[in-house]
């Protein structure tokens, strides 16, 4: 998909689709699908200069009681799993909106990984899909 937001809208509908049907239990894929869609978004929003549409592959996998997503950009190099945590506003008039996706990808994906190579930066975000996980 090109690196501009309309590809995100229909992330959803892709990932239901691409999962055979009962896979994930309901609480699982809600939490791909928050992690997904918060992943693209990051992407498109700051892996580009302004003006450059790039390419960004997304991928479903599943094996071992595992659904792994892989996202990969052609963007700038950037690792999701080493940025820092935005600092915690301490009232709700301090808050800002935005600024909080990485931080939800870390709530709603156990196991994030991420590696660069040959100019492709690579997440992989793994989901238990049993209660044990």
């Amino acid at each position: 998909m090109a690196s501009e937001l309309s590809g995100a809208a229909g992330l959803y509908a892709w990932l239901d689709e691409s999962l055979p049907l009962g896979a994930a239990p309901d609480d699982v894929l809600a939490r791909m699908h928050v992690a997904l869609e918060e992943a693209v978004v990051n992407a498109v929003l700051h892996g580009f200069p302004a003006g450059v549409v790039g390419e960004i592959t997304v991928r479903v996998s599943l094996a071992d009681d595992t659904a792994r997503l892989t996202v990969e950009d052609n963007g700038k190099a950037f690792d999701p799993t080493a940025a820092a945590s935005p600092p915690r506003p301490r009232s709700l008039s301090e808050a800002v909106p935005g600024g909080w996706g990485l931080e939800l990808i870390r709530q709603f994906c156990p196991t994030a990984t991420y590696e660069r190579k040959n100019a492709t930066n690579r997440l992989t975000m793994s989901f238990g899909l049993t209660d044990a996980n």
